[in-house]
């Protein structure tokens, strides 16, 4: 029987202080959606950082179902039952039995509402379609609550039944996303929007009456008196712009519009906006959804392959000194020890293991957690796993999509510790045999 690096006591205290939304001052606000989760996806299909805020704060009168599912390859094959359904029942089956005690505590209408609520959850998953998608999350409790989250990144299966919503993961996932502030620009309206997460929002719009370009009572002047609004305009736009970026905690901006439109509007936005311009795009009404969405796509995957290749260049910096981890064995092994400050983890990644979730930790192998001696859960990829479990404690987490190559050397995953540690020591932390 191994020996645990920590006490009980100091585990479940490091595991608590991952979950510190729902300590947070409650405000009456709410998100104003359907009730009933079809009707709540329907009429907004996307979620931004000020709705997940309103979430986490809002008390709510039974019990919140939330659930993130993966929608990996195998799970979306074509047959009478669908495999995530199959995941979602393994998922139910597991939160009702761990939350038992906890239920059967609730006044008699709010036992009643778990099992509607869970129905309704069922129902919605048996009538859903993917499309692209790589995850959902789903917000749940009664009438109060239904959102319904597709994502356009992979997370760890989870079923939670509890008094708050559990959105520390989403959280995690929206701060690693980039939030970008979309310009359609032309001569007499511009408008504003954020792009997140695969959707996008339209914020709001400034116009300027332009004179007409021919006035027979202004023979002359009617050019420069038609500049002189365009810029009027340029420099209404641009203000508007630098406050929305600050206000909207963005981290990019995109141009959209004629060349020599954008080309000439540039010039007035401030220098620290001009530096975070992710692309500037010729795009019309005529060129649809799908190709506006596509052109953000492609700026953005460009971004990221820049990030990618300057992040990774400095692994070898860290391996040097002794703070790397690389290999899933060793990684997974400062995850049990908190010691990353960064997880890189290539997007394609998948690995069967174990998991206790009460303590945070991880195993590729069976056993027992070493600190309450209760056997590990089995985990369909105990990946998912570990980016949830370091998304939770704070680690910068960079799921490699663009340059896997470049990870390789680094059998596809990597950590950077806090600290120089021996290999030894990461390879000792083990379960209870």
């Amino acid at each position: 029987m191994s020996t645990t690096w920590e006490t009980i006591e100091e585990r479940e205290r490091r595991v608590r202080g991952t979950r510190t939304t729902s300590t947070m001052v409650r405000a009456g606000e709410q998100v104003p959606v359907g009730d009933t989760l079809k009707a709540a996806f329907a009429e907004r299909p996307f979620i931004n950082r000020e709705d997940l805020r309103s979430i986490a704060r809002q008390a709510y009168d039974r019990p919140v179902i939330t659930l993130y599912l993966n929608f990996s390859a195998e799970r979306l094959v074509r047959s009478d039952r669908p495999v995530f359904l199959s995941i979602f029942s393994s998922l139910r089956h597991q939160a009702l039995e761990a939350k038992k005690t906890y239920i059967e505590s609730l006044p008699h209408a709010q036992r009643l509402g778990v099992p509607d609520d869970l129905r309704d959850v069922q129902d919605f998953l048996e009538r859903y379609e993917p499309q692209g998608a790589r995850a959902l999350v789903i917000f749940k409790s009664g009438t109060q609550l239904n959102r319904v989250v597709p994502l356009p990144v992979r997370v760890a299966d989870s079923l939670s039944i509890d008094a708050d919503a559990y959105v520390e993961p989403l959280e995690a996932i929206m701060e690693e996303q980039h939030r970008v502030l979309v310009l359609d620009v032309a001569m007499d309206k511009t408008t504003f929007s954020i792009y997140e997460l695969g959707y996008e929002q339209e914020l709001q719009s400034i116009e300027e009456e332009l004179p007409q370009q021919t006035d027979p009572f202004r023979p002359g002047k009617e050019e420069r008196h038609r500049l002189a609004h365009v810029k009027w305009h340029f420099k209404a736009a641009a203000q508007l712009a630098d406050r929305l970026f600050r206000e909207r905690s963005c981290d990019l901006a995109m141009l959209i519009g004629e060349e020599t439109v954008v080309k000439e509007f540039e010039d007035y936005l401030p220098k620290a906006l001009q530096d975070r311009l992710l692309a500037r795009t010729s795009l019309s009404i005529e060129d649809g959804p799908n190709r506006r969405r596509a052109a953000i796509e492609n700026a953005l995957a460009e971004q990221r392959k820049k990030e990618e290749e300057a992040a990774i260049d400095q692994l070898g910096f860290y391996q040097g000194h002794g703070r790397l981890a690389a290999g899933l064995e060793l990684v997974i092994g400062a995850a049990n020890l908190f010691l990353m400050r960064q997880l890189f983890i290539s997007d394609d990644l998948a690995q069967a293991g174990y998991v206790c979730r009460d303590h945070h930790f991880l195993s590729m192998k069976p056993g027992a957690c070493p600190f309450d001696s209760q056997p590990l859960l089995p985990a369909e990829n105990v990946v998912d796993e570990l980016i949830e479990i370091a998304r939770l404690h704070g680690v910068e987490v960079m799921l490699v999509t663009q340059r896997r190559d470049l990870l390789a050397r680094y059998d596809q995953a990597a950590a950077v510790l806090v600290t120089a540690t021996p290999i030894d020591e990461l390879r000792a932390v083990s379960v209870t045999s």
